[in-house]
């Protein structure tokens, strides 16, 4: 934290760094000038009467190529829209997976039924406005030609200036996606003694001014929260267009029976021990720390497994050293999504101790839910995101309390609640409601 352009001054960094690389001058200056763009001018909902449904969504990332919350969601409301026989295709964002540095099968991929496009240009815009103008080129393109109605994107805001520009040249409505706040998330990966000045910063004012601004101006906006959603009216935003279609779980999850004894002896974990974790990203603000912390308050046959990785591991793995539970502390790595239910199915407990942050306080995260839908009890930090995506029927505990943790871990008991709650948040039901979107705005 000790240059201007990491605490958000992004103005302040170009004009002192005088000395800095010609290329983190020239990111600087990218930077800012997609933070300045000027977004649409709010307009009445769009209809496009007589029109039939066909929906693109575009998106900023995808399978097979990112595996993370954000991707497992867009391919769940895909495959459950294409099973209610909505007519829905995907687009990822320019160049994608080229820039994360992986080669794409082909421009068109189908991926459990889902069709994947790929925009592969024959050379990359030097600057962010070129590029987003050769985005909206191609999408344009696309949606005269194969007719689409609809076109969908999620957040962060980049997206949105491509979506909103596609849909004013074809005179199309669009939706905006509010899955996370871009500037939340940046400032909860600074060091907790600087995020107070960070959140008055020139970064995340502009970033909280130009998401604001898109879903202002989008036809209709969704979100996973009633939490996020009152934000949003608070920010400005017309209530009436703002629906809330939570994060949920494939129905089969309900159905599966995980022979925990069987899981174990296959991946090679005590078969005497109780076994309490999470399957995340290893980032602070999810809070491990005070997971590995809350061991010193538990009997020795007390273990905790993370499945996942992240920035936050080498830390981490030194506070276990650190306190003394190292031995009692296993960390697994990335899985790949084909394995995901078996590390989840041989938990005694799962557990979702985020801090509390500003964007912890927001965001409602899938993996608690698909733990419900699997039968396993949940002990969550008592943050209002966390009981409204868990229904309030789990255990709740101050956020950063390893004590309070390793007592409701003591306490913890195996009901059907879980189960009985996440049984009313299927994808099929989300779709449903996505449906229901979409038909307003023919």
């Amino acid at each position: 934290m000790n240059t201007l352009a990491a605490r958000g001054e992004l103005s302040k960094a170009l004009l002192s760094e005088a000395d800095g690389s010609w290329w983190s001058r020239k990111q600087l200056t990218q930077q800012l000038e997609e933070l300045h763009m000027a977004p649409p001018v709010a307009t009445s909902p769009r209809r496009i009467q007589g029109a039939q449904i066909h929906v693109l969504h575009l998106l900023t990332n995808s399978l097979p190529y990112t595996n993370s919350g954000y991707t497992q969601r867009s391919h769940a409301v895909l495959r459950a829209l294409k099973a209610r026989g909505v007519p829905v295709q995907a687009v990822t964002r320019l160049a994608y997976p080229l820039v994360v540095g992986k080669w794409p099968r082909s421009e068109k991929e189908l991926i459990d039924g889902v069709t994947y496009h790929r925009l592969l240009p024959s050379f990359y815009p030097a600057t962010v406005r070129k590029r987003h103008a050769k985005s909206v080129d191609k999408l344009v393109g696309m949606v005269c030609e194969q007719q689409f109605s609809v076109i969908h994107t999620t957040t962060n805001f980049p997206n949105a200036i491509v979506a909103s520009g596609v849909a004013q040249r074809c005179g199309i409505p669009w939706v905006y996606e509010v899955r996370g706040e871009l500037e939340r998330t940046w400032l909860s990966r600074l060091p907790v003694e600087f995020q107070e000045e960070a959140e008055q910063s020139e970064f995340y004012r502009l970033a909280r001014t130009q998401e604001t601004a898109y879903a202002s101006a989008a036809d209709a906006v969704v979100v996973l929260s009633e939490i996020s959603r009152a934000q949003l009216i608070q920010r400005g935003v017309d209530a009436d267009k703002i629906h809330v279609i939570p994060n949920a779980m494939d129905e089969e999850l309900l159905t599966i029976q995980c022979d925990q004894h069987q899981l174990r002896e296959e991946l090679g974990l005590p078969m005497d021990k109780k076994i309490v974790g999470s399957v995340t990203s290893v980032v602070d603000y999810e809070g491990l720390d005070v997971l590995i912390e809350s061991l010193q308050y538990l009997p020795e046959d007390v273990m905790a497994l993370i499945v996942g990785d992240g920035t936050a591991k080498p830390a981490l793995e030194q506070l276990a050293v650190d306190i003394g539970v190292d031995d009692r502390v296993i960390f697994a790595g990335r899985k790949p999504a084909s394995e995901i239910t078996r590390w989840y199915g041989l938990l005694d407990v799962f557990v979702v101790p985020r801090h509390d942050t500003l964007v912890c306080r927001t965001v409602t995260p899938l993996k608690a839910l698909q733990a419900q839908a699997l039968g396993i009890p949940v002990i969550a930090s008592d943050l209002l995101a966390l009981r409204e995506v868990t229904g309030g029927v789990e255990s709740y505990v101050p956020a950063g309390d390893a004590q309070a943790f390793a007592e409701a871990i003591k306490d913890v008991k195996k009901t059907d609640a879980g189960m009985q709650w996440a049984a009313t948040r299927t994808w099929s039901m989300a779709a449903e409601k996505y449906e229901a979107l979409y038909r307003s705005l023919m």
